[in-house]
This record gives C-alpha cells, structure tokens and sequence, in this order.
C-alpha cells in the first residue's frame, strides 16, 4: 500500500543550484535536504546557509542524482550553471563549453532510505527528471506534493507522475515567478526560483485529462509542436488528492 508523506516536516530539493530555492524553503520553516552536484555551488551554498547547516535545518548532499550508485561525470556548463547536467548533450546544448568532473552518484532510493520521504519533492536535474520520476514509482512511502522542470518530455512526466499515483496538477510559468509572492512569510521570489509550492500555489488543482488539455493549448501539443513563446517556460507541479 503505498503511503504519501504528508505529515513530512522537510523539503527535497534534487537540484539546488544557487540555493534561492532552498531559502525559500527554510524561511518557511521547513528542514531543507538540498542535492547539487557542481562542487563550487555546492561551496558557496555552503558558506551562505552556514548558520542553517550547523542548526541541522539543512543537509547539503553534494552528489547527482543516478540510475545507480557509484560516481558519474558531470558536465559543468561554463556559460549557463542551469544547464549542466549528467548528460553531455544537455550541459553543452547551442554549444556552450562545459566541462566534466567527477562526482558521486546517488539514486532517490537511496536519499529516501538516508533521510525519510519529504512533504514536497522538488525536481530539477537538468536531463535526468525523467528518471527521477520513474524512481520515484518504486518508493512505497511517497511525497505529497512534487514539482519537475517541463521540457519536451512533458507528457511522459505527466504520465509517470500519474503512474506514481498523483492525480492533481498544476502548471506554473516560470518566467512569471519574480511577480509571484507568498504573504505567510512575506516572501519574495528571485527571478529564476521555482517560487511556491502545494497549496500556495494559484489556482485548482486539476485530474490528469484536465490538465493534458491544459498543458496541450499552452505549452506544446500532442504532435510536439510547442505552442508557448520561446520567453516561456514551465514547471509541472502534482498532489496525491
């Protein structure tokens, strides 16, 4: 029987990046376990949330996230930090540079048995979402809420978040999130932040044929075709209802 977590008092955040994301989850009074896999991110997150990680409110685990155990490259894209990835094509994509290092690699098993199962599980590791999202159906212990970077596979994140057993959504544009605020902390969000989460979100959470219509007359159709401008982008957000 699979349980979802939502009595979890902590946040997973697979993709820390600059930390903005983190910070916001902390200043709403959740424990932060933050996954990021650049070591000089990893560094300065390290020197900015210092009084959080010796509070123990945060626990920065500095490996990326894989099909298995074991160490993995990792391209560091030298002109865009979003970018980089596990995988080579995705961190140099329009040809940037990226580099690769060396780095230890974890599956979301593994962090769920190390730390328990979060209230919300946000997920942004650049090329690897996907696999997130079908580790994620194996785990009989659940996240309530959870939140993937849309790319152009969002129909299959549609798909195994609904094969994990989620059946609400929401879509959240991004490049809208610096507009975003939240007013239980007076809060707001950097430009490039994932911005809010679960019930802070605006509007109805719809069932699954609801929100494919959605997501196909906004952001790309059956066919693939995107539909959205190049200035756009989007985040998948689903509950367990």
């Amino acid at each position: 029987m699979t349980v979802f977590a939502d009595s979890s008092r902590f946040i997973m955040d697979l993709g820390m990046n600059n930390g903005d994301d983190t910070a916001y989850y902390l200043a709403k009074g959740f424990d932060v376990v933050a996954l990021e896999a650049n070591p000089a991110l990893v560094e300065a997150a390290r020197t900015r949330f210092a009084k959080e990680i010796a509070a123990k409110r945060l626990n920065i685990v500095e490996a990326a996230v894989w099909s298995k155990a074991g160490t993995v490259p990792f391209y560091v894209n030298e002109v865009n930090n979003h970018r980089s990835s596990v995988n080579l094509n995705w961190a140099s994509h329009d040809g940037t540079p990226a580099h690769a290092v060396e780095v230890t690699a974890v599956t979301l098993g593994d962090l769920f048995d190390r730390f328990g199962t979060p209230l919300y599980l946000k997920v942004d590791v650049q090329g690897v979402d996907e696999m997130v999202l079908k580790q994620l159906r194996s785990q009989i212990i659940k996240p309530l809420y959870v939140s993937v970077e849309d790319c152009r596979f969002g129909y299959e994140f549609i798909a195994a978040l609904a094969d994990a057993g989620y059946d609400g959504f929401k879509l959240v544009d991004q490049s809208q999130v610096s507009s975003m605020r939240d007013p239980k902390v007076a809060y707001r969000f950097s430009e490039g932040s994932s911005g809010p989460f679960g019930e802070a979100l605006p509007g109805h959470w719809l069932d699954r044929k609801e929100f494919e219509k959605l997501y196909s007359h906004t952001v790309r159709d059956r066919a693939g075709t995107r539909v959205a401008p190049r200035t756009h982008w989007w985040d998948i957000h689903a509950v367990k209802l």
